[in-house]
């Protein structure tokens, strides 16, 4: 699926509302991110802070560089 996605490409919900690509990508990163943060705040009394996390996002190897570019600018609309 996402080998074809550009950055301008849409994508429909279930009720037929257009969103795009990079949105639908960027707000599931952000989703994983901000849970993982709360997790982790929860975890150890609030002692945890943004900038103590190095985030690393893997994609497989045989994504073309289109779709490696594309979930880079996706996860880089979360920072």
């Amino acid at each position: 699926m996402l080998q074809g996605l550009r950055t301008n490409d849409m994508l429909e919900d279930a009720t037929g509302k257009p969103l795009s690509a990079l949105t639908v990508f960027s707000s599931a990163i952000k989703y994983l991110h901000d849970d993982l943060f709360k997790t982790l705040q929860n975890g150890t009394g609030g002692s945890i802070f943004t900038e103590d996390i190095h985030w690393v996002l893997t994609v497989p190897a045989i994504w073309s560089d289109i779709a490696k570019k594309f979930m880079r600018r996706a996860a880089l609309e979360v920072c």
